[in-house]
């Protein structure tokens, strides 16, 4: 059997065991959707024949792992059948990084397609399990994570004092910040209503709670990924400095947003649209983040919110401020009016809608 008919059956049985489990009681099998997926990335070698054919095995694969993603977006809870059916919830398998390894698969799956090569199995499967962005990202591209294979950062002092720096970093950021602005807002999300101060004390500690949380799991990464031998790229740069939202997004969770723009936005003519065109695809963007953030009702508020600010931005928003602008109070009441915009937007990803809506009316 040619590598092609054989990546063919092997994607075929993936998705026949992902649809199968819609005949059953709704729980999927972890094992079968997990072990299909690394068997994709494994034996996806080559993408030969003609290329009605290689299309054909790159829409297969990429449906099999986006259906994979619905489902565990939408059930959030699995078993595993040959362990009694033990459960596993959302909380437990966030400990797998189960979305970023999906994402992880596509962008594997667009570069073979585009480019046609032959890979090693144990690279690929190197780059989708790769230890210190296995859980959160950042989401590093195939190409560039082979490359760095073939060629490791050797760990030197310099490469030795900036992980050492970032790890420790990432662990005060975390530990220590994280948890501090947690627990300066947990007491007031338990009150019945607050008073407008209390509001914004609640809004700004979550706000940075949620970046500094996640920052710090990044520069973690980053200083293990270094440990061994691969730069793993940034996920923020400065995003509160930011002047509108669309450079706010450019600059927080950066390789989520270049994900989607090279695997969506892009592909979907972006680049070479017109302003109304490029704001529909930029809202589109914004609504499939939220959608992979989670199915419900919150995170679909939450992708409205951002969506409809972007597309106005991109129409007609108001231009980047250059370097040399970035002073005065025109630049430092932008920068307000865009943090307090993701700041309300950042409510919606606690777990309570009623605790949003005591500090919302706090507000007023």
């Amino acid at each position: 059997m040619s590598p092609s008919l054989l990546n063919v059956a092997f994607l075929l049985l993936l998705v026949a065991l992902v649809t199968a489990r819609w005949l059953l009681p709704v729980r999927l099998h972890l094992p079968l959707g997990a072990v299909g997926s690394a068997v994709v990335l494994v034996a996806i070698r080559r993408h030969g024949g003609s290329s009605v054919l290689r299309k054909v095995v790159f829409a297969l694969g990429v449906s099999g792992l986006v259906a994979l993603m619905l489902l565990f977006k939408v059930y959030q809870r699995f078993t595993l059948p040959f362990l009694n059916d033990t459960p596993f919830n959302q909380h437990t398998l966030a400990l797998f990084g189960f979305s970023y390894f999906l994402f992880r698969a596509i962008d594997f799956l667009y570069m073979q397609y585009l480019l046609d090569f032959v890979e090693s199995p144990l690279t690929v499967l190197y780059y989708g399990l790769f230890p210190p962005t296995l859980t959160s990202g950042p989401i590093q591209r195939f190409l560039d994570f082979r490359d760095q294979v073939a060629r490791p950062t050797l760990l030197d002092r310099a490469s030795l004092t900036t992980a050492t720096y970032r790890i420790t970093r990432g662990f005060f950021r975390k530990l220590c910040l994280a948890s501090l602005l947690n627990k300066l807002a947990a007491p007031l999300l338990a009150l019945p209503s607050l008073a407008p101060w209390q509001s914004v004390a609640t809004i700004v500690s979550l706000y940075l709670f949620f970046y500094f949380d996640f920052a710090g799991y990044s520069d973690i990464a980053i200083g293990f990924g270094l440990l061994l031998g691969i730069r793993v790229p940034e996920n923020f740069k400065r995003p509160f400095t930011s002047t509108s939202l669309t450079e706010f997004w450019r600059n927080y969770h950066i390789t989520l947003g270049d994900w989607l723009r090279n695997h969506v936005f892009i592909p979907l003519g972006g680049m070479r649209a017109s302003k109304v065109k490029a704001g529909a695809l930029a809202a589109l963007v914004m609504l499939l983040c939220a959608m992979w953030h989670g199915l419900t009702t919150p995170f679909l508020i939450w992708g409205v919110w951002h969506a409809g600010h972007l597309y106005f931005e991109s129409v007609v928003g108001p231009r980047p401020i250059p370097r040399a602008g970035q002073h005065g109070p025109r630049y430092w009441l932008l920068v307000l009016w865009t943090n307090t915009r993701v700041a309300l937007g950042a409510l919606l990803f606690m777990r309570s809608p009623q605790q949003v809506l005591v500090v919302l009316r706090g507000l007023l």
